[in-house]
């Protein structure tokens, strides 16, 4: 905060500034949400695990995204606040992997205040649901019988769905995800998986020193 003093511009009666105020003037820096947060961690979606997704059940076969996520296409995905499409993105995707758990993906975020809100949001644990817009292309069903189909007795008595491949349309932050096992994973300041940053940190000399700060970091 800075405070500086004032006069009023307008001379009194006498055409003089005797009459003019002296008042004081407050600057307040504005601090930005967040710190500002750059990067988003998390599993987007887990393989071969299916989720009630309300009339039936639904998982993602490995690898099903493999083709989506792939080379520049990949890296232009968005990430999104809610699947609102309509609004501006949170970030867009870095990078993505695949493992048997699920398919991991690195988001940069945006400098808005959304963006940056919603990661302070996740860091605190307020937030850390993911959720995937995506358009199934090759599907696996096993329908039930009509009189074993009755979706107000469970999971058993629902019909299944396996998506053996899908296009990604967008990956989106939530506070409801259909798999409890699609969250946000880390939030980050910066990336330290660069040549650039890890030069910074160490001088490339302190190997503990780095490792210190990685772990602080995905902490």
């Amino acid at each position: 905060m800075r405070t500086f003093q004032a006069t009023s511009a307008q001379p009194g009666p006498d055409g003089n500034m005797a009459g003019a105020r002296l008042f004081e003037v407050e600057l307040r820096d504005v601090q930005a949400v967040g710190r500002p947060y750059r990067f988003l961690e998390g599993r987007a979606v887990p393989y071969d695990a299916f989720a009630d997704i309300g009339w039936f059940v639904e998982a993602h076969r490995f690898g099903s995204f493999e083709r989506s996520t792939k080379g520049n296409a990949g890296r232009e995905l968005p990430l999104l606040l809610f699947h609102d499409n309509r609004n501006w993105p949170a970030g867009r995707a870095e990078s993505w992997t695949h493992e048997a758990d699920g398919m991991h993906g690195v988001w940069r975020l945006n400098d808005t205040t959304d963006a940056q809100t919603a990661a302070t949001l996740a860091a605190s644990g307020d937030l850390i649901g993911l959720s995937i817009g995506f358009q199934p292309i090759r599907s696996e069903w096993e329908l039930l019988d009509e009189n074993e189909w009755n979706p107000d007795l469970g999971l058993d008595h629902k019909d299944r769905v396996t998506r053996l491949e899908s296009r990604l349309l967008e990956v989106s932050m939530t506070p409801t995800p259909a798999f409890k096992e699609a969250k946000v994973t880390a939030i980050r300041e910066q990336s330290v998986y660069t040549r650039a940053a890890r030069s910074v940190l160490l001088g490339d000399t302190d190997k503990d020193r780095w490792l210190r700060e990685v772990d602080r970091l995905r902490g």
